[in-house]
């Protein structure tokens, strides 16, 4: 089942994406937005959508603007996914770059 939950999680993470990409969003605050990675539950039920604004954004603006953008979101995952039921999704900023450079900055030091 890893495979299916994979396959399943990149595809919602492009569909996602082409979203923000494809003038289908008219909301002014997920202009600047990238959707780095989703990770789905082993029920399949919860997708953590992971994003980075761009420079100069604000990060819990777009917060909001993903929050209420889900419903829309999950109604396009609707009709290009093969699923019974849908992912409920939950966005979370990706920290992973700040993460990386904290870590690089110890290896440095040492």
């Amino acid at each position: 089942m890893g495979h299916r939950k994979d396959r399943m999680a990149d595809e919602i993470r492009d569909l996602i994406a082409r979203c923000f990409t494809g003038g289908q969003m008219s909301d002014p605050r997920l202009e600047n937005l990238t959707i780095t990675a989703v990770k789905l539950t082993p029920d399949l039920q919860l997708a953590y959508v992971y994003y980075r604004p761009m420079v100069g954004a604000d990060r819990e603006r777009c917060q909001r603007g993903l929050e209420s953008a889900a419903g829309f979101l999950r109604n396009r995952l609707a009709e290009s996914l093969d699923v019974r039921r849908v992912p409920n999704l939950k966005f979370f900023y990706d920290e992973s770059i700040e993460h990386g450079s904290r870590i690089e900055d110890l290896l440095t030091k040492i």
